[in-house]
């Protein structure tokens, strides 16, 4: 890993220096494999056991979190970091959700006796699986280690299991730390300190760094209590927002936003302190990468924080609770509601492929509740998933039915509209095709890639399908295949589920075996909401803080946010002043995209120019 992570790309010149560019904020393509690489090494070592706990496991994306904090690893670095990620995460959920028991604090101290051997090869033959588990990880880490890496990560670790053990007694005497002794606790918990031991394992040692780690520790910390506060206030466990709540003393939507405020103060520190140096940059993207994840992960709701107190309301409580909402990086969340259509379509695809049985259980069960206030387009997308064979031969008579536009008042692709719903339904239940209504071909000049598969996709179906294979040719395929294997920085493919598994669909009728098929389906199953259900996009975060950033330089309480969001936004700027889909999955400049700031010094709270590119596509 040294060789990857002292190669800090260099990232685009920022008129303040304290800023990352926009090659700090890609995840490693190889993020997927690391992701098989984590899931295969967990089951091998018997870390947990049963379908939900695999699945819980999986919907982690430890894989994806790699892929974040180390954008430039190969792939076995990557697999190797996933895996001491998911390592620490299973031991520290193990105390979240089976309780921080005496026996559970004796158990993570037996882990540390691997750690204190030199090579970690000596442990009990009756040792549990998570011994095992870390001397295999130990084992592997210390050959690329430099001298003194092993004693700053036992440190490290050793003070996490210390502080679990603290929490535990706090916890059992019922006692309440005050608002500094819980910053300094918290900080020894998160185990992002662990964590950016293993990251820099490889590296120099460097002195005077210890405050930049102690930052990560806190923002990543104080990101994650701000998302999780309404869930552990449920759990019954201490939470940053309640102790400020005391501490004040507020409501917790009150404190959330102190807690807001402290998150912007503290990441002002760290870029104050983080300005130049290539050992700064790794900590930085650790810092980004941590919060990155987080946005990700499906462990709590987008945008976190409390909901008003009943007696708060006018705009200053809509202020308060849009601060609240702007996250760490100056992201503005909100995750994409579950669909019907994408739903039944990962549904089609995963009972094709013979997929992932407990996920098609679950999407199953979500259209199935789904169906009662189904409106008639949906209503038919569910029918011709779980009743294919009732469904199939009146398929044109419901789509006459459907109270649906596909002329010309549709910008010219009513048509395309057309062919893409009876495409979808011949997925899902064999309706027949028509191979006269097969799309034009297009060429990729002059169109996104986004149409360019969506047209491809409908090409080489309605060809499998009519049993005309020269409908869509070798130079097609190859083009689609090619085209699904980009954009690996996103979950989903250009961010866009339904995409994604038209794609897919597709390239299974000619390669069932391919990878990005194989790929695609990790993807999206990594995609699904708690609900069970697929969304329409993986994020829609980009546009929501656009639009955002032009409301908030008008108010007073929030223009400070506005830099740190502009910055964001301007990252995904291209070149010709337009905006492109983040993050530059190769989709052209011209393509339509939200709000940009553009400015030539960097934007601030009373002075950043705000303009708009196209108009946001359909």
């Amino acid at each position: 890993m040294s060789e990857v992570l002292v190669a800090v790309p260099a990232a685009r010149p920022q008129a303040d220096g304290g800023r990352t560019g926009t090659s700090d904020r890609v995840c490693n393509p190889a993020w997927v494999q690391a992701e098989q690489q984590v899931r295969s090494w967990v089951a091998q070592h018997a870390l947990v056991a049963g379908e939900e706990e695999v699945r819980r496991l999986a919907r982690m994306g430890h894989g994806r979190m790699a892929g974040w904090l180390a954008p430039g690893a190969s792939t076995a670095e990557l697999g190797l970091l996933a895996q001491w990620g998911a390592f620490i995460a299973l031991v520290d959920d193990g105390f979240d959700r089976h309780g921080r028991s005496p026996a559970r604090a004796r158990a993570v101290l037996e882990l540390l006796g691997v750690l204190e051997d030199a090579d970690g090869s000596r442990y009990p033959g009756s040792a549990v699986p998570a011994v095992r588990a870390l001397a295999d990880l130990w084992g592997r880490s210390r050959v690329a280690a430099r001298p003194g890496w092993r004693q700053r990560f036992l440190a490290s670790y050793r003070d996490f299991a210390d502080a679990t053990v603290t929490e535990l007694r706090l916890r059992a005497s019922g006692e309440q730390l005050g608002l500094e002794e819980y910053v300094v606790l918290r900080r020894r918990m998160i185990t992002v300190l662990p964590v950016l031991a293993v990251v820099e394992r490889s590296l120099p040692v460097a002195d005077g760094l210890e405050g930049l780690r102690e930052a990560t520790a806190d923002i990543v910390a104080w990101t994650n209590d701000l998302r999780s506060a309404p869930r552990e206030q449920e759990e019954g466990t201490e939470n940053l927002v309640g102790v400020l709540a005391r501490h004040h003393p507020c409501s917790r939507s009150g404190a959330a936003a102190h807690a807001r405020a402290m998150l912007a103060e503290r990441l002002a520190d760290f870029d104050q302190a983080a300005a130049h140096g290539e050992r700064a940059a790794v900590i930085r993207r650790v810092r980004d990468g941590c919060l990155a994840w987080q946005r990700e992960t499906h462990r709590n709701p987008a945008g976190g924080g409390d909901a008003t107190d009943p007696h708060e309301a006018g705009l200053p409580a809509l202020a308060q609770h849009l601060a609240v909402a702007v996250d760490a990086a100056g992201h503005v969340e909100d995750r994409c509601g579950s669909r019907v259509l994408e739903s039944a379509l990962l549904l089609a695809l995963l009972c094709k492929l013979g997929a992932e049985p407990g996920e098609q259980d679950r999407l199953t069960r979500f259209l199935e509740r789904r169906r009662a206030g189904a409106d008639a387009v949906d209503a038919l997308l569910i029918d011709a998933c779980l009743d294919p064979a009732g469904t199939a031969f009146h398929v044109s008579d419901r789509m006459a039915g459907l109270s649906l536009s596909f002329g010309s008042r549709t910008g010219g692709r009513g048509r395309l509209k057309s062919v893409m719903l009876k495409t979808v339904l011949h997925l899902l239940c064999g309706s027949p095709l028509d191979d006269s209504d097969v799309p034009s071909p297009a060429g990729p000049q002059g169109i996104t890639t986004f149409t360019d598969v969506h047209v491809l996709s409908a090409q080489i179906i309605h060809a499998h399908a009519c049993g005309r294979p020269g409908l869509a040719g070798d130079a097609e395929r190859s083009r689609l295949v090619s085209l699904l294997s980009q954009g690996d920085n996103r979950v989903l493919w250009e961010a866009s589920a339904t995409t994604h598994l038209l794609g897919l669909h597709a390239v299974r009728t000619f390669r069932p075996d391919d990878r990005v098929v194989q790929d695609g389906v990790l993807r999206l199953c990594l995609a699904v909401n708690a609900d069970g259900g697929v969304p329409f996009l993986d994020s829609q975060d980009l546009w929501l803080t656009a639009v955002a950033g032009l409301a908030f330089t008008r108010e007073q309480t929030l223009a400070p946010y506005v830099t740190r969001m502009a910055d964001l936004v301007a990252l995904w700027q291209a070149p010709d002043g337009a905006g492109r889909s983040p993050p530059a999955c190769g989709r052209p400049t011209s393509t339509p995209a939200p709000a940009v700031w553009s400015s030539s010094t960097p934007p601030t709270p009373t002075d950043t120019a705000l303009r708009w590119s196209e108009p946001m596509g359909t």
